[in-house]
């Protein structure tokens, strides 16, 4: 008996202990906003991306260090003129539901992304494409697009110029494939967990509202032998001192952004597990021009040279961001931004003419200027727009503060319901017309200050036809010069990414546009601390 015990015993330990090698692997990230879509041709913030890129994947996809590499596409060539694009698919591609992965599906998704209706955030990127402005204006139907499937494997880009930057800007979530079965049978629907079916890693499980959102590895996904991580979480944390409170509690295993104010604790005592690396991001604010106090140039000019943004870098975010003048990062590549004149006076001086225009605009003592200025909910933010504020008051202008919840505060800015607005703008490829290309008149979802400028538009599109790498960075320097003439926008500092990770999580690699795919990572539960 005490023999069969013994067996008994030791079979069911080798069984726990089976059962414990193979539970799956589950990596908790923190992602500051609740998505206001999983839909890759409708979301408009980095936070959204950041879950879409682990459940879809485009023609081109991001490597671990988020460089463009093959998606979908094995391989493509480009004829001798730039113009023509072929993309051959990997063999025997597959959706979540076991349906199969067509050129088809690639036409589809570009029409749909081009077609008015979908009111896609990027279109715009896409007029490269013949036809590709017609089509999103609704000059002509999404079949005259020029993208065409002349097989099941094979998808050709007809361009109306080249552009070496395509492979870039087709890894991105925007250039998502999407299912065409399922989004023809379910319609609006389709994005939702139980019915949504994807291409990349994982697949959605579930989707709890200001709670979480699951995903489990995607069986058919063509390289899931690679992936290591078996089912993700995600945790919106809008509160960003509660997710880092988390982090440290060990309840979540990464974490995109922590309070600028405890930089200094968190890199003394967390000095492994922090994060950071330069970014081709330009935080700014946008100025609603059709608002009738912001119509006026002197106005939105004054409101810019009254914010110091020297203290907002060294006092307020300390993490090594750099006050800007100018939108396009100066570390964008092929281009040398044009000096800002605003950046070489000294604060009084800047100071002093902000109060001058602002005379000359009929606003002084006896009429303040009244804004309303809205942010995110977030702790930093409120301490930029409290500091902002104050700089503010000190040329006569008052700022009543609007505290949004994130995707409350998106929506408006893309539907005009704000007066001045945060806003972030990071690289889709690292070329400073993915700064520019906010402000043409034709980027209606991602215009947000509503600029209108014929010269400007007319300068993008020369942009848009020149190959001469020299020649287009004049035309963008001298967009540039203009766009901040006008200052429909107000530059504030250009961007750290800033990311929490735990030291049991392998293969993070910092990079400047803050995409750190799931598929490439894993948990190493040797080497966390121990207490």
């Amino acid at each position: 008996m005490a023999r069969l015990r013994r067996s008994i015993a030791v079979a069911l330990c080798a069984a726990l202990l089976a059962g414990a090698a193979q539970a799956d692997t589950v990596l908790r990230r923190g992602n500051r906003f609740e998505p206001a879509t999983l839909d890759p041709q409708k979301y408009q913030t980095h936070y959204e991306a950041n879950i879409i890129l682990d459940l879809f994947e485009g023609l081109l996809t991001y490597d671990a260090a988020a460089k463009p590499v093959p998606g979908v596409a094995q391989r493509w060539t480009t004829s001798p003129d730039g113009k023509t694009w072929t993309f051959t698919l990997k063999p025997n591609l597959k959706w979540s539901d076991g349906a199969p992965l067509t050129a088809d599906d690639v036409v589809f998704t570009f029409q749909r992304l081009l077609t008015p209706a979908t009111a896609a955030q990027y279109a715009q990127l896409f007029y490269v494409i013949e036809n590709g402005r017609e089509v999103n204006t609704g000059a002509v139907p999404s079949g005259k697009l020029g993208v065409a499937a002349p097989n099941a494997t094979t998808v050709v880009f007809k361009l109306n110029t080249p552009a070496p930057y395509l492979p870039e800007v087709l890894a991105n979530a925007f250039a998502s494939v999407l299912p065409r079965h399922a989004i023809d049978k379910r319609g609006a629907d389709w994005v939702k967990p139980g019915v949504m079916v994807s291409n990349g890693a994982y697949a959605l499980t579930s989707w709890a509202t200001q709670d979480k959102i699951e995903m489990a590895k995607n069986a058919g996904f063509h390289d899931a032998a690679s992936a290591k991580i078996d089912r993700i979480v995600y945790y919106p944390s809008e509160n960003i001192t509660s997710a880092l409170a988390r982090f440290r509690a060990g309840e979540l295993d990464t974490q995109i952004e922590f309070p600028a104010a405890q930089i200094d604790a968190v890199r003394a005592n967390l000095p492994q597990e922090t994060k950071l690396a330069p970014s081709l991001l330009t935080y700014y604010l946008a100025l609603n021009t059709e608002n009738s106090k912001l119509a006026d140039v002197r106005v939105r000019r004054a409101l810019s040279l009254a914010i110091d943004r020297d203290i907002l870098t060294s006092r307020i975010t300390k993490a090594d961001e750099k006050p800007a003048y100018n939108f396009v990062p100066p570390a964008i590549a092929n281009y040398t931004p044009p000096v800002h004149p605003d950046a070489a006076l000294t604060a009084v001086q800047r100071l002093d003419e902000s109060k001058r225009l602002l005379a000359e605009a009929g606003y002084g003592p006896g009429k303040p200027l009244k804004l309303a200025y809205s942010f995110s909910s977030n702790e930093d933010l409120k301490r930029i727009a409290v500091a902002i504020a104050g700089m503010w008051k000190r040329v006569g202008v008052e700022a009543e503060l609007l505290n949004r919840e994130g995707r409350v505060h998106f929506a408006s800015l893309k539907s005009g319901d704000f007066e001045l607005g945060y806003a972030g703008w990071s690289a889709d490829f690292n070329d400073a017309a993915t700064f520019m290309y906010v402000l043409q008149s034709a980027s209606v979802n991602s215009n947000y200050s509503r600029y209108r400028n014929a010269r400007f538009d007319t300068l993008m599109d020369r942009v848009a036809q020149t190959v001469d790498m020299k020649a287009r960075a004049g035309l963008l320097a001298e967009a540039e010069v203009l766009a901040l003439r006008d200052q429909p926008i107000i530059p504030l500092f250009n961007g750290v990414t800033r990311n929490l990770v735990a030291q049991s999580v392998k293969g993070w690699v910092p990079n400047a546009i803050d995409y750190n795919l799931t598929r490439y990572l894993s948990l190493d539960q040797s080497a966390v601390p121990k207490p």
